[in-house]
């Protein structure tokens, strides 16, 4: 069985470092994808997907210099979560989709000139 996740798209926001209850830190970015099609009337038609993505440990550090806007490419593990909520009284679960990354790229320029570094992997 296989789980791999390819992903390159957009930052919609410079990325949000976090601590784990472990005292792990871990870096949260959300990554929009789009994809084009032509419609049944020929006219082209676009949809935005956002997409989660967790960074851990020496990934974290890479993906903390990521800002909103930069073109990048990742590789990672689809997970799943459950989550419960309550709406009006009424509790649900849900599943709440994630990608986990393995590796990272850059694929747009950075503004500072002093930042070699263009990609990362969890290791």
């Amino acid at each position: 069985m296989f789980n791999k996740v390819i992903l390159i798209g957009r930052l919609g926001q410079n990325a949000e470092a976090k601590t784990a209850q472990n005292n792990k830190e871990y870096v949260i970015l959300n990554i929009a994808t789009q994809e084009s099609w032509k419609n049944d009337k020929g006219e082209y038609e676009t949809r935005t997907e956002w997409h989660r993505v967790y960074a851990w440990r020496n990934l974290s550090k890479f993906a903390k210099t990521l800002q909103k806007g930069q073109l990048i490419t990742l590789e990672g593990t689809l997970r799943y979560r459950e989550v419960e909520d309550e709406v009006k009284n009424t509790s649900f679960k849900h599943r709440i989709a994630e990608v986990h990354a393995i590796s990272m790229k850059r694929l747009s320029k950075i503004e500072a000139a002093d930042d070699p570094t263009d990609g990362a992997d969890d290791e």
